[in-house]
């Protein structure tokens, strides 16, 4: 492949980026503006992507992010607190969810485990925590400034033990979009 060829690669796969954001944007203001009724409407992907924007978007209204958490409501918290967990997990492991701003909804995760019904996910989770005497109201062990300290975090705890656990679990996707469903006014 030749320069001028790579050049092109490049210039249509940010076209194709802008355009995936675009649509994204889209969507969510679609979600934003969506009655009770039209939520309940839509398949479960789509009712699971429509209530955590809406979460989201309430705890960006606020300038702290613990005062955003706290004015969401137990359905709504339990939306964001696991599909933030579920995502940090799969893109990095639980030690990138605890280096990551995402750790401020650590102390809400078991409970929330608990509420869709993930008990498998819950006593892997707790018994990590509980094995390892991690405080889940003070992560500061885990906060980096620079990149290379990731990796000094990353050994410092059986990461790689519970991230193969949790892959081998059943998504907690799917624990969530059961919950949406059933709590579904409450969004």
């Amino acid at each position: 492949m030749g320069l001028f060829a790579n050049i092109k690669a490049i210039f249509n796969f940010g076209k194709e980026i802008k355009r995936i954001v675009a649509e994204e944007k889209e969507r969510e203001k679609r979600f934003l503006a969506m009655s009770s009724e039209e939520l309940s409407a839509l398949s479960d992907d789509e009712l699971l992507g429509a209530v955590v924007a809406r979460a989201e978007r309430k705890v960006e209204s606020f300038d702290e992010i613990e005062e955003g958490l706290k004015s969401l409501n137990e359905s709504e918290l339990v939306c964001y607190t696991l599909n933030w967990f579920e995502t940090e997990v799969n893109n990095g492991g639980l030690c990138q969810f605890f280096v990551n701003s995402s750790s401020c909804v650590a102390p809400y995760v078991i409970e929330c485990m608990e509420k869709v019904g993930a008990d498998q996910h819950k006593r892997l989770f707790d018994d990590f925590v509980s094995d390892n005497g991690i405080d889940l109201n003070d992560l500061s062990f885990f906060k980096i400034s620079k990149v290379n300290e990731f990796e000094k975090k990353l050994n410092s705890y059986p990461f790689e033990k519970y991230d193969e656990g949790f892959y081998d679990m059943e998504p907690l996707e799917t624990y969530l979009k059961r919950y949406a469903r059933a709590h579904c006014a409450d969004f």
